[in-house]
């Protein structure tokens, strides 16, 4: 046989080619002749795309192939084998082959085509291999193969034996992978029925009326699904046991009553055994009757009581006499009669009802839903009711649910709380308050010039002012001296503009790292020369000191030459700077005794401890008694949960960081000059310039301080977020470190106002408002990146995920990365697409996008809100007249300035956690809101007055702070929850009644 050789695959362009690959797609390395060769790879857990790289760069993997079935997220495989496979393919399709990814080897009328099974059949198709009876070239009969749990395809580029490689004819970049055709699932579950079984007999149905109730309405739900549908391997002998038990004990409870009823239990049994995969008693024989005659003499007690059987006989016959209760539908149906009463009320199914028909059965099954009756009173409604209507129990039990998740999955509080989580995107820190004047200005201008937020700016900033006061500039705390070291890191997005504001903050330093590299290549020379002195003189008086190079600035580093360096810098302090932070941690594996250790003495260097590195040559070991390396850097937002792997943060690694999650600004050509280039060089000459100094706390400020200690001590013990927590347990610490920053930056630019051996309680309180921005962007950031099954943080992602594709997102876009929606999904008995929908519906309702439907195709579509930018809030939506720390401070000789922090409130877990830190009131409106004419509903509420009375009034909704967030018609009051809906000119908001004011 003639083929012809290509050369092989290259390692890189196979790891170029997994970027084509979804994530979740579990691969397997394979070798040149398309075998898998890792030892159970068909159990093992699916590998990671790190540990697959590493198998293909040890040049024993040629390819890589997908491991079809579960392990893949339902991923089924039809392989082509030739001509006479694409033809059986064909016949069997009738043109039923929806396009989907497709691949090929090559060679002539192979190819492979991807389907995804959804997961309510997961468990009961398997494997099947059809034969065609025809050979192909290499000898070996033509096979049509639809490929399920326990086997894999090679997946391009990998290498083909005789062709070369394998090649993509639809990648997954340019096609999703199809739904499964219905009849490849038939295909599949028909193929396992190995020992054929007769299928019950049934007599031609008559069109008389029954005169008796069939016995399956005396069943249990659980029962009557068993009998329409059977059972998968794996549980047909228990429910085989459970089933024939409930049948006999049934049958003779109602001839024990007085009931008479049509049909025959072993009838009901055979039903059972005939709908089983595979069916019962087809691959053991005598199986099925031997649980039937153990029944027979075992059977006590059936499933329902004498009550409920008495209820379902009551219902059957008003049904008959066409008397119906009030609550209960008109519904036609045709009752008909056979020989075994199996189907003596035919199912109704969707097609068979109107759409007004189907809309009343929704409504009826919402009202019991809402009833808030108990567990047991509702199942049995619900249970009366599809009796009743003689429903499919599978389409049934999906209105139940669906109305159930309309009901009960997204409370009016996740509403506020998704509500705030989102509002926040359109805060903004008031950096006049924070920063001196000139400082703000200039922060501001350049952030504009760059087109970024200038919280990108402010980032590597304090942590390049916080490296230069070192080791030299400490806060003297008494029991404890605070380092000036902040670590601070971005979390943007590519392309947002982060590289050019380091850039702008990190050139000076750069310009004082190459004047230090050059100082140190004269002293150097200096010191060779004066070495050879020495040496000459045979080494007379002391020898000559070798030179250290002053370090500003790291960029690529290991750990260990950061170690070194630092303890060669002990009187000095560094930045270690990386455009990527990742990086950073990257480069922790390459110390000697591994990435945990470094990770170890990492979190060690923001302690500012003293390090001793011990080597066998003497030369090699170092000590430093004094660190202070500060670190800033960015992240992407898709990499974090891969750099912070701990969601906990056990090893309290996310709790050292001060993460920003600055708004990402439209591209725009701005020119301009940045002010901060001529700014910034002055400011770090003047730190670097400054002696070593313990600046000292004022009386006032420490009582402040030890205030805001016990309030923020409360809330971490009602914190139940595990890296929340562990954040804040060192937020007072990251506050002083804040002060301190701030505090010399004010020295340099009021150096006639300020003493630089005191910081000052409104310095203290500058810090605590800073503070509360990275403590919100931190609760927000974890709510992006989490996987939290709480439903705000699930919207969140929806919504944040839909707002980066312009065409909108579909179900599956969003519960195939989001392990979280799939066990909602679950334990709320939908499938996981229809309760992705579902939250779709639900953010349309609220007025955060629009649901988009083409054919069977539906997205969402998120709606951008532009607010106008108004000055920091916090993502909380509680009363803050709770626990504030500013009354806390009432009590306090000196009055709060007015640049005191709003309350750092936020919400998680369903749980308030209050860190309310001061009070504050900034009003943007031209007039102040306490002189206006307004009514407050929440006066009135707690008045006892009757807001539903002002139900069509024009309102005012504001934020805490009093600004205005919009206003309308108000339409509807909740009382029990005390939540109000306005109508604005564009849509229909909820908000509290605490936000809202009656303006006429």
């Amino acid at each position: 046989m003639h083929t012809t050789q290509i050369n092989p695959t290259t390692a890189s362009r196979l790891i170029s080619g997994l970027q084509q690959i979804p994530d979740n797609w579990a691969l397997t390395p394979v070798t040149d002749n398309k075998r898998p060769y890792r030892q159970d790879w068909q159990q093992e857990t699916a590998l990671t795309r790190q540990t697959l790289i590493q198998e293909l760069q040890s040049d024993k993997a040629k390819g890589y192939g997908i491991r079809t079935g579960e392990v893949s997220g339902g991923i089924l495989a039809i392989d082509v084998d030739g001509h006479a496979a694409e033809a059986r393919l064909q016949n069997l399709s009738d043109g039923g082959l929806p396009d989907t990814v497709i691949f090929s080897s090559g060679k002539a009328g192979r190819r492979q085509l991807l389907y995804l099974v959804t997961e309510d059949y997961w468990h009961v198709v398997k494997t099947v291999k059809l034969k065609t009876g025809v050979k192909g070239d290499d000898g070996k009969e033509q096979l049509l193969e639809f490929r399920w749990n326990g086997l894999q395809s090679v997946l391009p580029p990998s290498v083909h034996p005789e062709t070369g490689s394998y090649h993509w004819v639809r990648s997954p970049q340019d096609i999703e992978v199809a739904n499964c055709p219905n009849w490849v699932i038939e295909l599949m579950l028909n193929q396992q029925q190995s020992v054929p079984v007769p299928q019950p007999c049934l007599l031609p149905v008559l069109t008389t009326v029954s005169t008796r109730p069939p016995l399956s309405i005396f069943l249990g739900r659980e029962d009557r699904d068993l009998v329409e549908h059977g059972t998968g391997d794996g549980g047909r002998n228990s429910a085989a046991q459970k089933l024939s038990l409930n049948l006999i004990a049934t049958a003779r409870r109602l001839q024990e009553l007085g009931i008479d009823y049509d049909g025959d239990p072993r009838a009901l049994y055979d039903q059972f055994c005939y709908h089983c995969t595979p069916p019962l008693g087809s691959d053991v024989r005598g199986e099925s009757e031997g649980w039937w005659k153990n029944a027979d003499t075992h059977a006590k007690q059936p499933s329902l009581d004498d009550e409920k059987l008495q209820g379902c006989y009551t219902a059957w016959l008003n049904k008959q006499k066409g008397t119906h209760s009030q609550n209960r539908l008109t519904v036609q149906k045709s009752i008909v009669s056979t020989d075994n009463s199996l189907l003596s009320v035919p199912p109704l199914t969707i097609e068979r009802i109107s759409r007004q028909d189907s809309q009343s059965i929704v409504s009826v099954v919402s009202g019991i839903l809402a009833s808030n009756l108990d567990d047991v009173e509702e199942s049995f409604k619900l249970d009366l009711l599809c009796t009743e209507l003689g429903i499919n129990q599978k389409i049934f039990d999906r209105i139940v649910a669906r109305e159930r998740v309309k009901l009960d999955e997204v409370l009016p509080e996740d509403e506020m709380r998704l509500k705030s989580l989102i509002e926040w995107r359109n805060n903004k820190i008031d950096w006049d308050s924070i920063l001196p004047a000139p400082l703000a200005r200039d922060l501001i201008h350049d952030a504009d010039v760059l087109n970024v937020d200038p919280v990108v700016i402010c980032q590597p900033l304090i942590s390049a002012v916080a490296s230069l006061a070192g080791t030299t500039i400490n806060l003297d705390m008494q029991s404890h001296k605070i380092p000036s070291v902040l670590w601070t890191v971005t979390v943007l997005e590519s392309g947002g503009g982060k590289t050019r504001a380091d850039s702008l903050v990190v050139a000076p330093l750069r310009k004082m790292q190459a004047e230090a590299v050059q100082r140190y290549k004269d002293a150097d020379n200096d010191y060779k020369r004066a070495l050879k002195q020495w040496e000459k003189g045979g080494g007379e008086g002391d020898e000559p000191e070798p030179p250290a190079l002053r370090k500003y600035l790291f960029e690529v580093a290991t750990i260990q030459a950061v170690l070194k360096r630092s303890a060669e810098n002990a009187d000095n302090g560094a930045l270690w700077a990386r455009d990527e932070i990742a990086g950073l941690f990257n480069s922790l594996g390459q110390f000697s005794k591994g990435e945990d250790e470094s990770l170890q003495i990492l979190l060690k260097l923001w302690d500012a401890a003293a390090l001793c590195v011990d080597r066998t040559s003497l030369t090699d070991s170092y000590f430093a008694e004094r660190t202070a390396v500060s670190v800033t850097g960015g992240i992407q937002p898709g990499v974090f949960r891969k750099i912070f792997k701990d969601a906990d943060d056990n090893n309290g690694l996310q709790a050292r960081m001060l993460f920003a999650v600055p708004q990402r600004r439209k591209q725009r050509y701005i020119e301009g000059f940045c002010q901060l280039s001529d700014r910034l060089p002055l400011l770090y000459k003047w730190l670097e310039q400054l002696p070593e100094i313990n600046v000292k706390i004022s009386p006032q400020a420490k009582a402040y301080y030890k205030k805001l200690v016990e309030v923020i001590g409360d809330q971490i013990e009602q914190t139940t977020h595990a890296a929340i927590r562990n954040w804040m347990s060192k937020l007072t610490t990251q506050v002083l470190r804040i002060a301190l920053n701030l505090h010399l930056i004010e020295c340099f630019y009021s150096p006639n106002s300020r003493d630089i051996t005191t910081l000052q309680k409104d310095t203290l309180e500058r810090a605590v408002k800073l503070a509360q921005y990275y403590r919100s962007a931190f609760h927000v950031l974890q709510e992006k990146v989490s996987n939290s099954d709480e439903i705000s943080s699930i919207l969140l992602q929806i919504y944040e995920r839909a707002l980066q594709t312009p065409d909108g997102v579909s179900a599956r876009d969003i519960y195939r990365p989001l392990d979280s929606i799939k066990s909602r999904a679950k334990a709320a008995g939908r499938e996981v697409s229809a309760y992705t929908q579902d939250l779709f519906l639900k953010l349309q309702s609220m007025g955060y996008g629009e649901i988009v439907r083409k054919g069977r195709s539906v997205k969402f579509v998120a709606l951008n809100i532009e607010n106008v930018e108004k000055p920091f809030t916090t993502t909380d939506n509680t009363d803050n007249e709770e626990k504030q720390i500013s009354k806390a401070l009432d009590s306090e000789p000196t009055n709060v300035s007015d640049s005191h922090c709003q309350s750092l409130t936020v919400s998680t877990d369903n749980n308030v956690l209050h860190v309310d830190h001061l009070n504050v009131n900034v009003i943007s409106s031209t007039k102040d809101i306490a002189e206006d004419k307004s009514i407050s509903l929440l006066q009135v509420e707690k008045s006892g007055g009757e807001i539903s009375s002002f139900v069509g009034c024009q309102v005012q909704v504001r934020s805490l702070s009093g600004n205005i967030k919009y206003e309308g018609e108000l339409t509807k009051y909740d009382p029990a929850n005390g939540f109000i809906v306005v109508a604005t000119a564009d849509r229909e908001c909820t908000a509290h009644v605490r936000e809202a004011f009656v303006i006429g």
